[in-house]
């Protein structure tokens, strides 16, 4: 459990409901970055009870301007009218059935048509299910068991792509995955050199950001060594775009990149807070795909289904990329003009939509956790450990507000 700071922001019954959990969660790493306790208890509210836009209110009724969006998944904002409305219809009507809904083949063909380059697609729940399947798809195509990814990098908590714990009794679950240092070509190459063949897969997120670090973007001899290796090895590309997808372009990360992966898996932003992701994957790739049994109770529910066709709409029709990179960039400025005007020296990495903070020579983080107590207590959520995120229910006057919150935080944050 992360200790304890003073004047806590959790109000009475926010403490009294972090006394009820620590009797019956297990804590430590068990929910991680959703836990409060990531930031430090104390720093963030605990518990948020109700959400609208890009507001949050916690269980003692405090109000919040949020940054974090669930960690993600709420690019149009929190209960979108529009959204809840198609879950609501659909409801009505059917969640789950024993053979497939109508809407499974729709949300399919919905976003293979945004997403150019595949022909078929998976639907489930969550992005590290459809990693994995990923995974299981490429090896199925070349008989092969390896994966190469990257040092942190976090696609899930599937125990074989976990970053964390450390293997222990795991670790013939994690053997065949090779982890090379991002942005370092030359180590993708020697290793290739040595064991390419026994490779079905490089798995790759779009960026190197990670908590409580500059965000690295991929380099260019990086992404061609990628490339070099995939030609020379029959290696695949699964792109885990779950966490960045419809944040960085607005037609998937990877043309950010250049590449075209093989497979690319989908997830968060995708329902707008309601559980569905998704794995897209190029034709040839139909075959060892249609050998894989993949099923499970709830994959099939037709809410979510239609929430996703309607975050589709929604997303193209409002220009939600251009809006979030506006307000992105709004952000941005407002807070390096506060931390100038209070004397802090900060770095701000990452993409505008989704920016991570960080004090200059702030090694033990504590100014960091100072500064996101004071902006909670103002009625702002800014994280001291994660990236932020950007919504399409962040308007100029919400930022502009933020922006007063965090010139105060830094007033009342120490220099050093």
């Amino acid at each position: 459990m992360a200790r304890s700071i003073e004047n806590p922001v959790d109000g009475p019954q926010g403490q009294a409901l972090w006394d009820r959990a620590d009797r019956v969660l297990p804590g430590g790493g068990i929910y991680l970055s959703r836990s409060a306790d990531f930031a430090g208890r104390g720093v963030l509210p605990g518990f948020i009870a109700e959400a609208e836009g890009c507001r949050v209110t916690d269980a003692d009724g405090r109000r919040y301007i949020d940054f974090l969006g669930a960690n993600g998944p709420n690019i149009l904002g929190y209960r979108h009218p529009e959204v809840e409305a198609a879950v609501r219809r659909q409801a009505e009507v059917l969640t789950s059935a024993s053979l497939f809904p109508p809407s499974l083949v729709e949300v399919i063909e919905r976003i293979l048509a945004k997403f150019a380059g595949f022909s078929w697609g998976v639907v489930s729940k969550n992005g590290s299910e459809v990693v994995s399947l990923g995974a299981r798809v490429a090896r199925q195509h070349t008989g092969r068991r390896g994966l190469i990814t990257f040092d942190r990098a976090y696609h899930g908590s599937e125990p074989e792509l976990a970053t964390s714990p450390q293997p222990g009794p795991l670790t013939e679950l994690t053997s065949d995955v090779a982890r090379v240092p991002w942005n370092d070509a030359q180590a993708l190459v020697d290793l290739a050199k040595t064991r390419g063949d026994s490779f079905a897969a490089i798995v790759l997120n779009p960026l190197d950001q990670n908590p409580r670090l500059e965000t690295r973007p991929a380099s260019s001899d990086f992404v061609q060594a990628i490339e070099a290796v995939r030609a020379q090895h029959g290696i695949l590309v699964v792109f885990d775009d779950v966490r960045h997808g419809f944040r960085l372009h607005s037609e998937g990360s990877h043309r950010l990149l250049g590449l075209e992966p093989d497979l690319t898996t989908l997830g968060k932003a995708l329902g707008n807070g309601h559980a569905i992701s998704a794995l897209l994957g190029r034709e040839e790739l139909r075959r060892a795909a249609r050998k894989i049994f993949y099923t499970s109770t709830y994959m099939f529910e037709a809410p979510p289904m239609a929430a996703a066709m309607a975050v589709l709409d929604i997303y193209d029709r409002d220009a939600v990329f251009d809006h979030i990179t506006r307000m992105g960039e709004r952000l941005r400025a407002g807070i390096a003009a506060a931390a100038d005007a209070t004397g802090h020296r900060i770095s701000q990495t990452g993409p505008v939509t989704m920016p991570t903070l960080l004090f200059d020579g702030d090694t033990d983080g504590a100014r960091q956790r100072i500064f996101a107590r004071e902006a909670a207590g103002r009625g702002a959520i800014f994280h001291p450990g994660l990236n932020w995120n950007l919504s399409a229910a962040h308007m100029a006057s919400d930022i502009d507000e933020a922006v007063q919150i965090a010139a105060a935080a830094f007033a009342a944050t120490p220099l050093d």
